[in-house]
């Protein structure tokens, strides 16, 4: 479900505008699971946190975190909401090759990245495949 989590955000218009694109200008800059420490801010790295079944011969449903990080507290909230109406607003079907369903967000929580000197928005996620 990560593939197509990574895949909405970094096709997302108002997404790609708040966090704008990698320096080699190759991708917007979401990342699964980790960022390199040559990438610049702003930019947000998506992770699973839990895979459950909802019922017997149902699908799946994931928790998804999404960090958002960013050099202002104003820029880092801006982007987290441009994440979560992009998760939010996604239709059902097939994204990057998984059975995508629905997003709802779930909770959020602020913190601070010492060593990087970054405001950080994590957002949490229940996905639902099909």
């Amino acid at each position: 479900m990560l593939k197509a989590i990574t895949y909405i955000l970094e096709n997302n218009a108002g997404l790609q505008s708040e966090i704008g694109q990698n320096k080699a200008a190759t991708k917007y800059k979401v990342y699964p699971v980790v960022v390199f420490e040559t990438e610049t801010a702003p930019y947000c790295v998506c992770r699973i946190v839990s895979k459950t079944t909802s019922a017997k011969n149902c699908g799946y449903i994931w928790s998804i975190e999404v960090v958002s990080y960013a050099t202002s507290y104003d820029k880092v909230t801006s982007i987290n909401e441009a994440v979560i109406t992009a998760l939010e607003s996604q239709s059902s079907g097939t994204i990057n090759g998984e059975s995508f369903g629905w997003a709802t967000f779930d909770n959020e929580y602020d913190s601070f990245d010492k060593d990087h000197n970054l405001y950080a928005k994590s957002s949490t996620f229940s996905v639902h495949g099909l």
